[in-house]
């Protein structure tokens, strides 16, 4: 074999170049032939597209067509259904006409202010014409032996009383039944306009509250003769007792000398012990702590079985609710709008050629991603419009889940929650005041308050102890402690035991809450210590000069030690210049002002902070407030700032020293020299033996352009009180001259000043704080309260209520009584925000600093402004709160006993709350015609704690069979045929509710909601049908997505076996029945061989119906039909099964 040739360079650089050229030529072919592929694949899909979108086209048009059919015959119906239901109206409106027992028509504005008007005219006639039946007692006439003289006993004359308890029940009752009449009269708002609608619904506010306020008086009147119409317990103690179907009192009453409890001795070693009260009538005891005084008081247990506060709650109305004109056909045009939208899309995206430089670019892709599976781009119409129907859901869940109501954690989310069993009130009671006896013929009362109930306050706070943060590691000794205090700050609250009432279905334990007004929501945020929002605290601050309405800053809260020394330490000698060099002062630069006509932009608690409290004099404080007192001509008191300290007192010379440390400001004629001068200390000793003045903060004036328009005289700037305040450090001066310095001070800052005399009396507004003090409180009270009520006090023009022109002429009365009439509003001004502010949330905390910033300054209410603060307070203890756990505490419920027991820092309203969907989602439902009983049909529904089955027919609704639990109102229902809103009225009292609302899905699991239109829509299909199919539930519904619903079908046929089940399958789009069962493998959604496109039910029905079928259909009753449509809309078995 010869020897192989060596090649030579060039030859191996050729024959690398011709591979090269092979290789790349080989490349080129791989890359057009991807392109190819590509381009087919384009072709292909760009095809498919056309088709599909042809295919969209020829549905929709047969969609249209159909869906109009169909919208004219559920036309027809719902007409037919509307005729005849206002038929059945007018005809009861005419039976509610002709009955003639004097109740108003509850549609009527006009007939219900009547109503309301003798209603009060019976109340009036009726206390007019009382008389004490005492009065007529003559024991004597039991000594009589004639028939003809009556018995005039006190016992023969109190059986002869009727019961005062049933006229207010009687009262109720018929109130109870209007308010039923009203609720149902509003739920046609078609019928009248929206401003009557809203006057009815006023009217319906206005006699809840006088219901209240009867229910109110009915109390006060048991309690106004205790002797007379009270049981007595025992000694000092009397209880009175009534029970009716609309509500059950127990009142007990205490006199100053009365017994509470039948053993008060504690044993040995432990605490006093509490005073327990029981309510036998309404099973409830109460256990007040011993803080609690029961002498001269009394106690009211109220069970209600109605509740006219929940709706009132801002969650009780569903916010965002869909509209009642959308349609199948409404909604099937707006999604054909997006459909084409997207088919579009995809024709241009297909339409495109891809340039080979996009195809290297997508081949590097893929070879530097070959780990990762490539992500195709979807066409599938179907999949990206229900993309897109998943996004528009998520956001209507938003719009309407608990997020959207904004409420505290300690709030009862009523879209969630239901009061349930009653409503109990727990009242602590001043008891009135009582007639004593003159003579034989006259009776004498002592009234000291208005003649109505007075309800007596009872607040304790507690806070349970934060959560154990994750691994953190705690002794026995330290959770024993804990232990201990839990239940000592426990044991302050009151303890409630109550028996549930067994007229409801406990399914779970209930949620014990209290109705909470938004008076008492500021009230506990004030305690609770909640900080405003940074908007509203920036709000307050443009209009006040400090956080709050006052704060006082004081040096000292006990005498200084170095005061009181005649010499201090050596190394205490120091001057204030001494200190600059040794410590990082920041420095503040303010312009300068004038304190009687502070900028609204001056942070004057952090100036009076941080540069005039360190100068103050040992003892002497600060008090900044936001208004000052009108004198008697009407113009305010600009008194801007009062420095004084409070004298050495001693025992018994408590009064006179307090007197003497009091401020009266005085004219200027008296001031020799104005600012703050030496005359201020009390004391000779030199400045340097006190500490020198430290601060943190250095200040700077600002130099200004021009000056003030105010004439020197008249004006006392910022910087003068500072250095009259550097240069009183400095000196110490006698005592007796602090009276004159403290009048040279208060002129300067009086702008009123100058025109009163040195030796003019003072009128009697215009008296300082110090003053007021010393004439309103015990000596000893107002000398502890000196310190903190006077020093100075600033004031801002903004806050000043502006002044009027001074009248030549003297006022007349009417000038007077507008004055009266203003104060009044000033008395109610918190009534005022809580009526405005109906609307807003309770837990804003620019309504708390709104209410705190108002101020109210006069305290004498007239007669009419009294009737009107009652009308409003009652007002809004109704319509203004919410139901809440904040001051409810260690709940324990008994599931055996059917007991509860919870602690509470206020008495008032409580309620329980039980979860509305606790039987969601649903097992099973069927729906079946009776073939025994033409025109009947059978539904039966199992839930997730209870069954039932009832026929429906045109008459309503007769339950047959109910399982899960009793009570005595499903008992007498059963049998009976309701309408749907009795059914409805008669499961929810018995805490049945499997009637979902729009927002049901954002509280349950397990369930899933499908498309609202097509859902309703499918309901309607089914009532048609209900006569001559029979529908039930399937497994794959669940799982199937919120655009698909899955059931089970079948014909039923007189004399003929029962089929099996069809599997139907039903889209917003398109009714088909699938090709599969309920034991299949796995779904599928492709229809049976031979099935044509039908838009819904009904015309599926149309085309595979018998005849039979048909001419049932056709002559089937409306109302039967509504009847079915009406319980499947309300329950939603395709949504919850």
């Amino acid at each position: 074999m010869p020897p192989k040739k060596k090649l030579s360079k060039k030859e191996k650089a050729r024959l690398e170049a011709e591979q090269a050229e092979l290789l790349r030529i080989e490349m080129e072919k791989e890359k057009l032939k991807k392109l190819e592929e590509a381009r087919q694949r384009k072709k292909l899909e760009m095809e498919q597209a056309k088709h599909r979108q042809q295919q969209e086209v020829a549905e929709n048009r047969l969609r249209r067509g159909q869906l109009k059919d169909s919208m004219r015959f559920f036309d027809a119906v719902h007409t037919a259904i509307e005729a005849i239901k206002a038929g059945e109206r007018h005809e009861r409106d005419w039976e509610k006409f002709m009955r003639c027992n004097g109740l108003p028509n509850a549609a009527s504005a006009s007939d219900l202010r009547k109503y309301i008007h003798q209603w009060h005219a019976d109340i009036s006639k009726r206390q007019s014409e009382a008389r004490n039946w005492l009065l007529r007692t003559d024991e004597r006439t039991l000594l009589t032996q004639d028939a003809h003289v009556p018995d005039l006993t006190r016992v023969s004359l109190r059986q002869q009383q009727g019961n005062l308890g049933d006229v207010y029940a009687q009262r109720i009752k018929e109130v109870l039944g209007i308010l039923n009449e009203l609720d149902e009269s509003l739920l046609y708002t078609k019928e009248r306009s929206a401003h009557m609608a809203a006057d009815l619904a006023k009217l319906k506010t206005e006699m809840r509250v006088f219901l209240k306020q009867h229910l109110d008086e009915f109390t006060h009147k048991t309690m106004s003769h205790i002797e007379r119409d009270m049981e007595i317990d025992r000694p000092g103690v009397a209880k009175h007792i009534y029970s009716s179907d609309v509500f059950q009192s127990f009142i007990w009453t205490f006199s100053k000398d009365a017994q509470i409890a039948v053993n008060p001795k504690a044993r040995i070693g432990e605490q006093s012990a509490h005073n327990e009260i029981d309510f036998p009538t309404i099973e409830m005891l109460i256990s007040l702590p011993p803080t609690v005084r029961l002498q001269s008081s009394a106690l009211r247990g109220l069970w209600l079985n109605y509740d006219h506060f929940s709706d009132y709650c801002s969650s009780f109305q569903l916010r965002h609710a869909r509209s009642e004109n959308a349609t199948i056909l409404r909604q099937t045009k707006r999604e054909w709008r997006k459909r084409k939208e997207i088919l579009q899309s995809m024709l241009d995206e297909c339409a495109r050629e891809i340039p080979l430089s996009e195809l290297e670019q997508l081949t590097q892709e893929q070879h530097s991603a070959s780990s990762q599976p490539t992500r195709e781009r979807s066409y599938d119409i179907d999949k990206l419009y229900a993309q897109y129907e998943d996004e528009l859901n998520k956001a209507r869940r938003r719009a309407i889940g608990p997020e959207a109501y904004g409420m505290l954690e300690t709030d009862v989310n009523l879209r969630k929650y239901r009061i349930i069993g009653g409503v109990y009130c727990i009242d602590f009671l001043e008891t009135p005041q009582q007639d004593k006896q003159l003579n034989a013929r006259s009776f004498i009362r002592t009234v000291d308050a208005a003649n109505s109930l007075l309800h007596k306050e009872y607040y304790q706070t507690y806070h349970p102890p934060p959560p154990v943060l994750p691994g953190v590691r705690r002794l026995p000794e330290e959770i024993e402690a804990e232990m201990r205090m839990i239940e000592a700050a426990l044991d302050k609250l009151a303890l409630v035991t109550l028996q549930l009432p067994d007229s409801v279905i406990w399914f779970e334990p209930p949620i014990a809450c209290r109705w909470e007004t938004h008076l008492e929501t500021f009230e506990s945020q004030l305690a609770d210590g909640v900080k405003p929002d940074a908007a509203a605290t920036a709000a307050v601050a443009e209009t006040t000069a400090t956080p709050t309405e006052a704060t006082p800053l004081s040096t000292n809260a006990q005498p200084s030690p170095l005061k009181s020394s005649p010499r201090g330490p050596a190394k205490l000698r120091s001057h204030k210049s001494d200190l600059a060099g040794t410590q990082e002062q920041k420095l503040h630069e303010i312009g300068d002002f004038d304190l009687r006509a502070i900028p609204s932009n001056v942070d004057l608690y952090g100036l009076v902070k941080d540069f005039v409290v360190p100068r103050l004099p040992q003892g002497f404080s600060v008090r900044l407030e936001q208004t000052t007192p009108q004198s008697s001509s009407g113009k305010p008191q600009r008194q801007v700032m009062f420095l004084a300290r409070q004298a050495h007192i001693r025992l018994g010379q408590v009064g006179q020293s307090v007197v003497q440390a009091s401020v009266v400001p005085i004219a200027p004629e008296a001031a020799t020299r104005p600012g703050i001068g030496a005359e201020f200390l009390d004391t000779d000793e030199p400045a340097e033996l006190f500490p020198p003045l430290c601060f943190d903060k250095l200040l700077k004036f600002r130099a200004q352009s021009r000056p003030p328009p105010i004439t020197p005289n008249s004006c006392y700037l910022f910087s003068q009180l500072i250095e009259d305040m550097d240069r009183l450090w400095q000196l110490q001066l006698p005592r007796e001259r602090q009276e004159e310095m403290l009048q040279q001070i208060s002129e300067h800052l009086s702008p009123s000043g100058s025109q009163h005399d040195v030796n003019e009396e003072l009128p009697e507004d215009m008296r300082p704080l110090s003053q007021e003090l010393v004439e309103v409180l015990q000596p000893a009270t107002a000398a502890a309260a000196f310190a903190y009520y006077t020093g100075i006090s600033f004031v801002r023009d903004s806050q000043l209520p502006p002044q009027s022109e001074p009248e030549t002429t003297p006022k007349s009365g009417g000038s007077q009584d507008s004055s009266d009439d203003d104060e009044d509003d000033n008395d109610d001004s918190i009534l005022e925000l809580l009526e405005g502010g109906a609307g807003n949330d309770s837990s804003a905390g620019a309504t708390l600093q709104q209410m705190l910033s108002r101020n109210t300054n006069s305290n004498n209410d007239s007669c009419d402004s009294e009737a009107r603060r009652q009308k409003l307070s009652s007002t809004a203890a109704i319509t203004q709160g919410k139901w809440s756990t904040r001051d409810v505490h260690d709940t324990k419920f008994n599931e055996d006993k059917l007991s509860i027991q919870f602690r509470t820092g206020r008495l008032g309203i409580f309620g329980f709350a039980l979860n509305k969907y606790s039987n969601m989602p649903y097992q099973t439902w069927d729906l079946r015609p009776d073939m025994k009983n033409l025109g009947t049909i059978i539904f039966s529904f199992t839930a997730s704690l209870i069954s039932l089955d009832m026929t429906i027919t045109e008459a309503g609704y007769t339950v047959n069979n109910f399982q899960g639990g009793s009570t005595q109102g499903i008992t007498e229902m059963i049998g009976k045929t309701l309408s749907l809103n009795e059914l409805k009225a008669t499961l929810i009292l018995s805490a049945v509710d499997i009637f979902p609302d729009e927002d049901a899905f954002c509280y349950t699991e397990g369930s899933c909601e499908k498309n609202y239109v097509m859902e309703m829509h499918t309901y309607a299909c089914i009532s048609t049908l209900a006569l001559s199919h029979n529908f039930s539930w399937s497994r794959w519904n669940l799982l199937a997505g919120s655009r698909t619903a899955v059931l089970l079908i079948r014909e039923l046929l007189e004399g003929k076996k029962v089929p099996y089940y069809s599997t139907l399958l039903v889209t917003p789009l398109k009714t088909s029945i699938i090709d599969c069962t309920e034991v299949s493998a796995s779904f599928n959604a492709v229809g049976i061989a031979g099935m044509e496109y039908y838009a819904d039910l009904y015309q599926l029905s149309q085309s595979h119906a018998q005849p039979v079928s048909l001419e049932k259909q056709r002559t089937m009753s409306p109302l039967l039909r509504d009847n079915v449509a009406g319980i499947l809309k309300g329950i939603r078995p395709l949504s919850l099964c």
